[in-house]
């Protein structure tokens, strides 16, 4: 086996030429396509080895070859014609491919300080492993030790979490789980540039991607992926710019950018007004799809395309891929893990168990689900993910895949109680604010207590024209009607328990340049005092 290898690898090896020469007699092309074909011919049994000997001992000379037009170009349209092909198997299909990666996985996890916590050997069944949580692996992540972890330390990055799902954490991201996420970014790339009958994206398109830098995870994405992606999409502006700072190269250099990648209320509130006119885009990933869903069609006159989304944490890097079909919709990618489902609404992690778990092809449209995510490279095993979210479709019918199509839907457990009455969360609050049919920017909500009566407090960055007394009772009267709880309250104790209050033109911006959020998104309930300080200041100036 390792002999065949070898003599393959030397077969290519040979095939090698300068640079000046291969460009004329193709060999470069016959080397880069004998790449594509060893890693799909091999890759099941040496994507690990064959990723290091093939694609980083021969970085440098790959990127060169990449970096000519003409053999770009040529890989680009090999690999556009069956990007989405891994996708066109059924679920159950791609679950036994899981499993088999999966068995590696606990192999290589047995003797590990993690994998003896765990109790996993390489016949263990996922069915077997408790959900577990942050907890779990905290004291590994925090305190790296050589034997608790699958592959040495140096071949981690430690990544550390913007903390929009509570307290700062940090995690060990193998390396190789950054380059595989890119294998995700490049099909999500030519999903972005999918008009619904053809990929738009061409050799050398500029995209632009505001996401925080190092050591947040978005920060090591974008790295590897100018090492992967060698030249075929060129990443602007600097990672390392401020948020500001990237907001405004976006408003100096629009008319040069094929694609963005961004929040949608920075796009509604700092941009579109400093633009006159339109511009032209091919393709755009919001990543705070509730808002952009508010104002979907704002951006698409603006852009002259509809918005779509991806989801993505710290814990799960790059997981989905953007639906053409359902453009703020998503369908979780195969290959970057085992995604399994809860009903949303229980709030601990232990009183989940293999019983009441979901696989992905049993979820129904409609329905509301807490993720439990298992990485196939990494340690996180059935890690409880913060987050919910909604089935919409069953497929795609326009990429003809047969995965189910999600939509975020809210933070999970993090719920404002009113007089021990009332459990409201964000996808509530939301929902309700497009009822009132509402213009903002963003808002943040906590509880706060006056006279010994808790109330309802929401700061929000309107751009529409309403008063805070309209605003009160508008949202008010949506609540009483949907939120049974709340109904309670308010005729139990007879009050309204609600408290508007409009934070001043740019508020989020300030809140955003000065958090440094990965992905970019305002923690809406219950946020820290920190970053709530911002939202207080910039009221006190508004005085």
């Amino acid at each position: 086996m390792h002999f065949l290898f070898f003599n393959t690898f030397l077969l290519c090896s040979k095939n090698l030429r300068p640079l000046d020469s291969v460009i004329e007699n193709k060999s470069a092309i016959r080397f880069c396509w004998d790449i594509e074909w060893l890693l799909q011919l091999l890759g099941k049994k040496f994507k690990n080895i064959l990723y290091v000997v093939l694609v980083r001992g021969r970085a440098k000379l790959i990127s060169k070859l990449l970096g000519n037009p003409s053999i770009g170009k040529m890989i680009l349209n090999f690999k556009e014609g069956r990007v989405f092909e891994p996708y066109e198997v059924s679920v159950e299909v791609a679950r036994k491919k899981q499993e088999e990666s999966l068995s590696r996985k606990f192999a290589r996890m047995e003797k590990t300080g993690i994998g003896k916590k765990l109790g996993v050997n390489q016949r263990t069944k996922l069915e077997e492993i408790p959900v577990t949580d942050y907890n779990f692996y905290e004291g590994f992540f925090r305190k790296p030790s050589a034997d608790a972890f699958m592959y040495p330390l140096e071949e981690y990055e430690r990544a550390r979490t913007s903390g929009t799902s509570g307290a700062e954490k940090w995690f060990m991201i193998p390396k190789l789980s950054l380059v595989k996420c890119w294998e995700t970014g490049f099909v999500n790339i030519m999903a972005m540039f999918h008009d619904g009958e053809k990929i738009t994206f061409r050799y050398g398109d500029v995209v632009y991607v505001n996401v925080a830098p190092q050591p947040f995870v978005g920060g090591f994405m974008l790295d590897y992926a100018g090492r992967e992606t060698y030249g075929i999409i060129k990443l602007v502006p600097n990672l390392n710019l401020s948020f500001s700072d990237k907001i405004q190269f976006f408003i100096r250099n629009y008319d040069k950018l094929d694609g963005a990648v961004m929040l949608a209320s920075t796009l509604v509130s700092q941009i579109m007004h400093q633009i006159d006119g339109t511009i032209t885009l091919k393709g755009l990933i919001t990543l705070d799809s509730q808002i952009a869903e508010m104002y979907t069609n704002k951006i698409r006159d603006f852009t002259g395309i509809l918005p779509k989304t991806i989801y993505g944490t710290t814990e799960t890097l790059n997981c989905t891929i953007s639906s053409v079909q359902y453009p703020l919709g998503f369908f979780f990618d195969w290959k970057r893990g085992i995604f399994e489902f809860c009903p949303a609404g229980k709030d601990e992690p232990q009183k989940m168990s293999s019983t009441n778990l979901t696989s992905l092809d049993k979820v129904e449209v409609g329905k509301i689900y807490n993720l439990i995510f298992t990485s196939l490279e990494g340690e996180l095993t059935r890690y409880l993910i913060d987050d919910t979210f909604q089935c919409i479709a069953r497929r795609d019918d326009v990429l003809s895949i047969d995965f189910p199509i999600f939509k975020f839907s809210s933070r999970f457990g993090k719920r404002l109680s009113i007089q021990n009455f009332t459990r409201i969360d964000e996808a509530e609050l939301l929902s309700a604010l497009r009822d009132i049919n509402v213009s903002f920017i963003d808002f943040t909500a906590r509880v706060e207590e006056e006279n010994g009566s808790e109330y309802l407090a929401l700061y929000l960055e309107k751009t529409g024209p309403i008063s805070e007394k309209e605003l009160k009772q508008s949202l008010n009267d949506i609540l009483y009607k949907v939120d049974v709880d709340y109904r309670n309250v308010v005729d139990f104790f007879g009050y309204i328990p609600i408290k508007i209050y409009f934070v001043p033109r740019g508020t989020f911006l300030k809140y955003m340049e000065e958090k440094i959020a990965s992905w970019g998104k305002v923690e809406r309930i219950n946020m820290k005092q920190e970053g709530f300080q911002i939202i207080l200041e910039s009221l006190k100036r508004q005085e």
